[in-house]
């Protein structure tokens, strides 16, 4: 029997309207899953991406200032006739915003979500953007698909998904994760470039960079000196300090002579409004994330709905070798994990 509701709580809401029939269903984006998908496996995914979310206890939850996402609304074959749903989907959740859409995309242009061809009258973006892309996410994650108002249906390949990302209270030195990494990558190494620096140009000590800043000539040489000796006391000083690193990367290639791209590790200050590690003791704190990422040879392929056998073949060798990246690096920095599109994974699932 189908699911359909008059009053979930979520009033004074501009654009949306109650869902009260299947009928009702066709002007609303739906996201399409199995029917072994319970309302609480995606409401945790939800939460992860929506701070505070209560999806999983009350079926709703408001994405926006004038967006929603509720459900579930289980069809029968009827049901899903009236809907516009097509078989052999049976569990759907409607996401409700007011239509926001830019240009149309190019003729020809493709993209890795499916976009352009569902929208081909002009892209959504803004709010109804937005939710469509978590949408599109939570499809990926879950093995289900998008349909959107009108009709057209997108369903994303579970495979994309390749980064991970942990996010840890814990700060490891770059040649600590570097030995750590290389269990995993043999090739690992620190990404460091740059020049050998020679010291500042013979300008610095004639005057004339000083010169220049000054509002006329000094009277003599004493002023110029001056104001020299005070510039060197403040280089020592800043010298003196003890070296801090707020961000570094490890890189690595995979495969003979690195035909399958390289695998980096980017490390930085995290994100102090990340919604997946809100609940975290350590969240108010700053903390470190771990970016684990797969440098493809083809990028372009990477942004393809249908991508070329070569790339696919890659990644399905690179795969593995991210997440045992990701699994050293979590093992032992410990934190928060999530996929690409920012929902949990669980440490010994990697």
């Amino acid at each position: 029997m189908a699911l359909f509701r008059r009053n979930t709580g979520m009033t004074a809401m501009t654009g949306v309207l109650d869902i009260t029939s299947p009928r009702a269903l066709r002007e609303a984006h739906l996201l399409l899953v199995p029917s072994t998908v319970t309302v609480h496996d995606l409401g945790q995914l939800v939460k992860a991406r929506v701070r505070g979310s209560m999806m999983g206890a009350t079926g709703a939850v408001r994405l926006g200032r004038h967006s929603r996402l509720l459900g579930p609304f289980e069809l029968t074959m009827e049901d899903a006739v009236d809907a516009g749903v097509p078989m052999p989907w049976t569990v759907s959740y409607a996401f409700q915003a007011p239509v926001e859409r830019e240009d149309p995309p190019p003729p020809g242009v493709d993209d890795r979500d499916g976009f352009a061809d569902a929208f081909p009258d002009g892209l959504p973006w803004r709010e109804e953007g937005r939710g469509l892309y978590l949408l599109v996410a939570l499809a990926r994650r879950l093995r289900g698909a998008v349909r959107v108002a009108g009709g057209r249906l997108i369903t994303p390949d579970p495979e994309r998904a390749v980064d991970i990302v942990v996010h840890s209270p814990f700060w490891l030195e770059p040649d600590v994760l570097a030995k750590i990494v290389t269990r995993p990558l043999p090739t690992a190494r620190l990404a460091v470039e740059g020049e050998e620096w020679e010291g500042p140009p013979p300008e610095v000590y004639s005057g004339a960079v000083i010169r220049q800043h000054l509002p006329g000539d000094p009277d003599d040489t004493s002023e110029l000196v001056a104001l020299q000796a005070l510039a060197d006391e403040h280089d020592l000083a800043q010298l003196r300090k003890e070296e801090v690193i707020d961000g570094y990367a490890l890189i690595g290639e995979v495969g003979p002579y690195g035909q399958d791209g390289a695998v980096e590790v980017l490390v930085h200050v995290g994100d102090p409004d990340e919604p997946s590690v809100a609940e975290q003791d350590w969240a108010s704190a700053p903390f470190v994330t771990y970016e684990v990422r797969w440098s493809c040879p083809e990028p372009d392929e990477r942004e393809r709905r249908a991508p070329s056998e070569s790339y696919v073949a890659a990644r399905d060798r690179v795969k593995p070798v991210v997440s045992a990246v990701a699994r050293a690096v979590v093992e032992a920095a410990a934190g928060v994990v999530t996929d690409e599109d920012g929902f949990w994974l669980d440490r010994y699932d990697l």
